[in-house]
């Protein structure tokens, strides 16, 4: 039962982002939910004047949900395969909620993804 609540959670949180990145727009450079609210800048390069691993992930999101997947490469590299491992920890919470019997494959995929888009997003902060 605590894993089901978990996995509810997990999709919330993870479709909460994906409708705020459908619903937000890119102006100036800045992501913008109205004319009036502006999605906050990095804290890292704020504070430090350096970008950080994630930057430009949520204009990346906000431009692969309306549609701007080559624009989306130009934010931030990894942002399409973070994008596409949100949407299928969704599905893998979903399987999980909606089945008795759980295939851990897809779990396991999960997590190996995981890794390498961690590993892919130290890497481009590198060079």
């Amino acid at each position: 039962m605590k894993y089901k609540l978990l996995n509810i959670v997990i999709i919330g949180a993870l479709s909460t982002i994906l409708i705020i990145s459908m619903v937000a727009y890119i102006k100036d450079d800045n992501v913008h939910l109205s004319e009036s609210i502006i999605i906050g800048k990095c804290r890292i390069k704020e504070m430090t004047g350096y970008d950080c691993p994630s930057c430009g992930l949520t204009r990346s999101f906000v431009s692969i949900s309306n549609g701007r997947i080559l624009k989306s490469f130009s934010y931030n590299p990894v942002g399409l395969a973070i994008y596409l491992l949100v949407i299928s920890q969704i599905i893998n919470s979903s399987i999980y909620i909606l089945k008795t019997k759980y295939n851990t494959y897809i779990s396991r995929f999960n997590f190996i993804f995981s890794l390498l888009i961690c590993v892919s997003l130290i890497v481009n902060w590198i060079i």
